[in-house]
């Protein structure tokens, strides 16, 4: 795959889940708290025409009031310092506010971009993020799909690939209202997941959930069909609790959180373990 088609399917993901991610990446990566805020145009068209991927009028709750431009990088462009301060120009120009500029670099490796321009006349700087050094947790325990899948570009600390791989894809069945909204982002999944390597235990994955999800029904079931559909669901939890209660690296509470059971349920499987 050449560098431009796999660059076009990331941009494709991030622009159709942005409208909703945008908010949680703001306050959970940036640890900027929202009061208030105000979609901008992204066109800004001068004798240069540039188009951030994210432009917002943010009032914070320290009364701070700024724009906030967020650039999502997958490649570790050498000039990205001169394209940033080309972008902090041009809103210089056209808004009468404090700038913060962002970019959140995607992949897996360590960027050497550089983030300052210090010449005469000139001093010049922007905020560079790692996704990969974010803990996947923040995205993981969101409601939303649209952010549970970028919890595979984040930093999976002491939990391995593998484990990762499953926690997400069972917490993108959770939170999918929809066999449509799952299959996009499950294959959004998959797309991401060959950044950091991980398409293998995400395809293992993917096949394990859908032993016991049938598709066309669209998570609708036929009368009488329900509680048989419910006892499968419910046995497979209880296998994969189990198997990540036998690694021993979640917590009771967090297997409760992300596999939407009591606390209680998994203290019951982790006294079979030792029986």
């Amino acid at each position: 795959m050449s560098n431009k088609k796999e660059g076009n399917q990331y941009d494709k993901i991030f622009k159709e889940n942005l409208e909703s991610v945008t908010l949680a990446l703001i306050e959970k990566v940036l640890q900027i708290q929202i009061a208030s805020y105000e979609r901008l145009p992204q066109e800004l068209q001068r004798t240069l025409e540039r188009k951030p991927d994210q432009l917002l009028k943010i009032t914070d709750k320290q009364g701070n009031t700024f724009l906030l431009q967020l650039e999502f990088q997958l490649a570790d462009e050498e000039r990205m310092v001169d394209r940033m301060l080309e972008y902090r120009a041009i809103l210089n120009r056209k808004y009468d506010f404090n700038v913060r500029q962002y970019v959140l670099f995607l992949s897996d490796q360590i960027p050497q971009m550089s983030t300052r321009i210090e010449k005469e006349n000139l001093t010049f700087s922007f905020y560079l993020i790692q996704l990969s050094q974010i803990d996947y947790e923040l995205f993981l325990s969101s409601d939303k799909g649209d952010e549970v899948v970028f919890a595979v570009l984040a930093n999976f600390g002491t939990t391995t690939p593998e484990t990762a791989a499953s926690l997400i894809v069972q917490r993108l069945n959770q939170t999918s209202t929809s066999k449509v909204e799952r299959d996009r982002h499950l294959q959004q999944l998959r797309v991401l997941a060959n950044l950091r390597k991980l398409t293998p235990f995400v395809e293992i994955m993917i096949e394990s959930i859908s032993q016991y999800i049938k598709e066309e029904d669209d998570f609708l079931f036929k009368k009488g069909q329900l509680k048989g559909k419910e006892e499968g669901i419910e046995q497979k939890t209880r296998e994969t609790i189990l198997k990540f209660l036998k690694d021993g690296v979640l917590t009771t509470q967090q297997l409760a959180s992300y596999f939407d059971v009591t606390e209680e349920f998994v203290e019951d499987l982790r006294k079979s373990l030792n029986q």
